[in-house]
């Protein structure tokens, strides 16, 4: 949702016609894709035949970096966004329910797909279905959303345990309200956290640009402190190692960025 919002922010500003294919980003969001699937080989093993590297590459089945599916759709939404952006408004915004209602739930997921948790298999439309919300945003800037938030962070605080806790209950995991509701509760947490904690806040925004980097290496870190024999089970040296973990890759990000920083465009998505 943030890609398709500053995509669109950036298509509305500028001065040239926005082509219907953004190449440009989408080859370098396929280089990192690339790059990381070969580190994840490295660790686990390549493949022996022409389907297995197939597989490991996203190709009808999850990316062998297991959470490189978003990476992989991502480029895809990034590739056609000239596209959505030429659409008219109220047809982007079907588009938008259309891909977000109905393939939302676990259920429908299962009817559509018959392997609910093998979804990410394939380019799922609730991804094109955030990435198509941001655009829709895009008109009001950060401060207007700024002020939507702080005009609705009491409500949206109370009511996401109940939407949270009824997610849960009922097995409608990643349902549109919820995706909806999480990204409002995050800001409101994220808007309380400026105004009350402003340290910490500033701290975490240091460390943003290392966030990329952080999402495609935290998994591959969790599972060589599993093979070292960090037991799963265990919450509090979860509780301990997850933000040491993340720690330690924001502190790579940022050696690598004084070591040779051309490569973090290339590896991290920096701009």
């Amino acid at each position: 949702m943030a890609a398709g919002y500053f995509l669109a922010r950036n298509y509305a500003a500028a001065s040239s016609p926005v082509s219907w294919l953004n190449w440009k980003k989408a080859a370098l969001i396929l280089c990192a894709y690339v790059f990381w699937i070969f580190v994840s080989m490295a660790l686990f093993g390549f493949p022996s035949t022409l389907l297995g590297w197939m597989a490991n590459m996203g190709i009808g089945h999850v990316p062998l970096g297991v959470i490189l599916w978003f990476l992989r759709d991502l480029m895809v939404f990034v590739l056609i966004s000239g596209i959505l952006f030429r659409i008219p408004r109220p047809c982007l915004a079907v588009l938008c329910l259309a891909a977000l209602i109905p393939f939302s739930t676990e259920s429908s997921i299962r009817l559509t797909f018959q392997y609910g948790d093998m979804a990410c298999n394939i380019i799922h439309p609730r991804g094109l279905g955030a990435f198509a919300l941001g655009m829709l945003l895009s008109p009001y800037s950060l401060k207007e959303l700024k002020d939507m938030v702080e005009k609705a962070w009491v409500y949206v605080l109370i009511v996401f345990p109940a939407v949270f806790a009824w997610e849960v209950y009922h097995r409608g995991h990643e349902s549109a309200l919820f995706l909806c509701m999480g990204v409002l509760w995050i800001a409101s947490c994220s808007l309380l956290a400026t105004r009350y904690f402003r340290k910490f806040s500033s701290f975490c925004a240091r460390l943003g640009p290392s966030i990329f980097l952080v999402y495609a290496a935290h998994t591959l870190v969790y599972r060589f402190l599993i093979r070292l024999g960090l037991p799963e089970g265990s919450y509090w040296m979860w509780g301990l190692a997850v933000p040491a973990v993340f720690l330690v890759l924001s502190g790579v990000y940022f050696l690598l960025g004084r070591i040779c920083p051309g490569v973090l465009r290339y590896i991290a998505l920096k701009s």
